[in-house]
Formats: C-alpha cells, sequence, structure tokens
C-alpha cells in the first residue's frame, strides 16, 4: 500500500482548491466569500443575543419583523385581518421598538402568518429562525451543493442583514431559484412555488419574462392559476373586505406612503435617486426605467444563454429592479451569484472583483448606518448587472462557436 507524499498531498490540494474556485466562480471571488465568512461569524457573535433570544411574549421583542408577521397572524385568525392594513389598529399590538412596522403584504400572506399567531411568540420567532436555516441550506443544495458553500451561505453578509431584522429573504431566494430551476423539468411545482412567492410580488416581477422566454407556458399558467386561487383562498377565509383595503393601502393609504419615504436601508432605484435628491417624478422614472431595462435583458438571457446562466441573471435582476429591495433581501442576490457561477466559466478577474463587491454590499449599509452608505449597494449592484451582462453575451458567443 504507498501513501501520498507531502508534496503530493500539497498538490492535491492546490487542484481540488483550484477546481472549486472554478465552480464557485473564481478564486479571487471565492476568497473575498471566505473573508466575508470569518468576519460575519463574529458579527453573528456580537449580535447573537438580539437574533437569537426567544422574549417570552411579543412585548420583549427587540427590532425585528418577525413581531409584524406574528402581530399579523393573530389579527387575521381573531376575525381582524382587514384591520391590519390601518397603521394605528396594526402598531397598537407592536411594543416600543416595532412601533414603526406595517402591514405591506398582499393579504394571501396571512395565509402563512395566521399559523405562527397561534404559536406562542417565541415559538412563532424559533419558527422563522428555523425557516431561514433551512431556507439558506436547501437554496445551496438547489444551485451548488459543496460543503464549502454551505458555510459560506449561513456566514453570509446577506444571512446576516435578514437575521438581524428577521425577515423573509431566505425564504424568497430559495424560492424563485428552485423554482426557476424546476420550471423545465418539474413544471407544475416550479408553477405552485411561483404561485406561492406572489405573496411578496415585488420580488418576482421577471418569472414570467423567464418562462414566456424559454416557452415553459404549463410552469407560467399553473402559478397563474395557483395565484388565483390563493387569492380567492384568503378572501373565502378572511373576508373579501381585506382585498379591498389592501388595495386602498397601495394606491394611495399607508403603503403608498411607506413607499415614498427615504430609508436608510432600502436600496431601489427609486430610494437612490430621492436620496440623492431627485424629484418624485424623477425617482418614478428611474424605477420605471431600471425595470424596463432589466426585463429585456431577461427575456435576451433567457432566449439565447445556456439556462443556468440565464437563471442567475434573472436572479440578480429581479432584486435590482424589484420596487422593494432592501439590504435584508439580500439572499436573493447570492443566490443570482451562486448560480451565475455554476454556469460553468470563472468569471474573469475584475467581475470577480464587483461580485466580491456585490456579496459584502450589505455590511457597507449596515456598518456605516447612513443614507450616504447605503447609495453604495445600488451603485455596486448596477455596475456588477451590466457586467454580468457582457460575461453573459461573451459566454454564449463562445458556447456558439
Amino acid at each position: 500500500m504507498t501513501t501520498a507524499s507531502p508534496i503530493e498531498g500539497a498538490a492535491a490540494r492546490r487542484v481540488d482548491f483550484a477546481r472549486i474556485a472554478d465552480e464557485a466562480g473564481g478564486a479571487v471571488f471565492l476568497v473575498i466569500v471566505i473573508l466575508a465568512a470569518i468576519f460575519v461569524a463574529f458579527l453573528f457573535g456580537l449580535r447573537a443575543e438580539k437574533i437569537f433570544s426567544l422574549p417570552a411574549t411579543i412585548d420583549g421583542a427587540s427590532r425585528e419583523d418577525v413581531a409584524a408577521f406574528w402581530r399579523a397572524g393573530r389579527m387575521a385568525i381573531e376575525g381582524a385581518a382587514a384591520s391590519a392594513y390601518d397603521a394605528e389598529t396594526f402598531r397598537a399590538g407592536l411594543p416600543a421598538p416595532d412601533k414603526g412596522l406595517l402591514w405591506l403584504n398582499p393579504p394571501h400572506f396571512l395565509l402563512i402568518v395566521a399559523p405562527l399567531g397561534l404559536l406562542p411568540f417565541p415559538a412563532a420567532k424559533g419558527a422563522i429562525i428555523a425557516a431561514s436555516i433551512a431556507s439558506l441550506l436547501l437554496m445551496v443544495r438547489t444551485i451548488n451543493p459543496r460543503p464549502l458553500f454551505y458555510a459560506a451561505i449561513l456566514l453570509s453578509p446577506a444571512a446576516f442583514a435578514s437575521a438581524l431584522v428577521m425577515q423573509t429573504g431566505p425564504m424568497i431566494a430559495l424560492g424563485l431559484a428552485s423554482a426557476l430551476v424546476l420550471s423545465e423539468r418539474r413544471p407544475v411545482l416550479a408553477g405552485l412555488i411561483l404561485a406561492v412567492l406572489t405573496m411578496k410580488p415585488q420580488y418576482g416581477l421577471f418569472a414570467p419574462i423567464f418562462l414566456a422566454a424559454r416557452g415553459e407556458w404549463r410552469a407560467f399558467v399553473v402559478a397563474s392559476i395557483g395565484a388565483v386561487t390563493l387569492a380567492a383562498l384568503s378572501a373565502a377565509l378572511f373576508g373579501a373586505e381585506v382585498w379591498m383595503t389592501f388595495f386602498h393601502a397601495v394606491s394611495g393609504g399607508e403603503i403608498a406612503a411607506h413607499g415614498a419615504r427615504l430609508h436608510r436601508d432600502m436600496v431601489t432605484i427609486h430610494q437612490t435617486i430621492g436620496k440623492l435628491g431627485g424629484s418624485e417624478a424623477l425617482r418614478a422614472t428611474g424605477q420605471l426605467a431600471a425595470m424596463a431595462i432589466s426585463g429585456a435583458g431577461v427575456f435576451l438571457a433567457a432566449k439565447r444563454w445556456p439556462r443556468d446562466a440565464a437563471i442567475g441573471f434573472t436572479l440578480l435582476a429581479s432584486a435590482f429592479a424589484s420596487p422593494s429591495l432592501w439590504i435584508y433581501d439580500w439572499p436573493l442576490v447570492a443566490a443570482g451569484l451562486f448560480m451565475l457561477a455554476r454556469a460553468g466559466a470563472p468569471f474573469p478577474p475584475a467581475l470577480q472583483l464587483l461580485a466580491g463587491a456585490l456579496w459584502i454590499a450589505p455590511l457597507i449599509s449596515l456598518g456605516f448606518t447612513t443614507m450616504e452608505s447605503a447609495l453604495a449597494a445600488p451603485a455596486i449592484f448596477a455596475a456588477a448587472l451590466a457586467a454580468f451582462w457582457f460575461w453573459g453575451e461573451k459566454l454564449t458567443c463562445n458556447a456558439a462557436l
């Protein structure tokens, strides 16, 4: 029996790292991801008491969105679902740190949070934590299941930003990535997932464009029927009034007012132009332009690119052009980057640096805590999305040769 010499063992490790690096988009990007994971592990240690504490009642909740989910769930099971869209009534049941929260989601999202309302608050928060961790792990399994990548996503800036406020970013990222990956082989399951994602419609705007461009109409039809069914079910359970109240809130009530205000950690094009002093008309025009350009890019990518690359670009574009993108939504960005890396060609060095900057972008806003610092994330995002577009076009040309 022979054993490898130390030199041969070191060479094998270098080859293995090179192979993993290529599958992760390149060595530079992988090193940035690893260094970010080390730093985020330190941040999790600093904020562990806030993130993982399970207060006995909602009155002990810190500033975290799980309080809004639990509050809306309680109102739904108590027969007051429509009142969740009234800011004063909704906030009356929230503790002082969460008095700024609103219920902004479509009524069929109440189908998800109503079961949380049946639980004691600590159990509800524990369920959100467990679902977030499971979603991140399943997302990696769907995209690129390597041990290193599992650790990287759990200790990513995206995971930390989401955990800090207990939001649904991991679940959205898992759902949209899985639906697009499955839409060709298992269109019914993909369509059902997309139907559920209409509970957060701002993140799936380009899924229909992707499906139409790829000619995957079964998933499209199932998603449409499923969404209508969920909406009808919510109306049947909570009353048709809940939808009328929601549409009023969107058209000119609390939801519309909330979107018009400037928020530090909201990084849409609409918000970015507002932080730079632009008028409301300019903000709306810029957001619509970003959506139109990104949507066209998704359509062309879905038509021409290799499937994995097209899915990755769609995930990134869906986040970038979303009318409601927050730092805590970054798991969707992480999913897009991992999916693009799966496309099979390492990124050029300059693109690896941009991808790395996009990976750590949430830490810039969270670290400097100013309106100005929040401008960095959308600027990096715009540059990275444009660079990935040209990379994808080159990848497609090379594949055609």
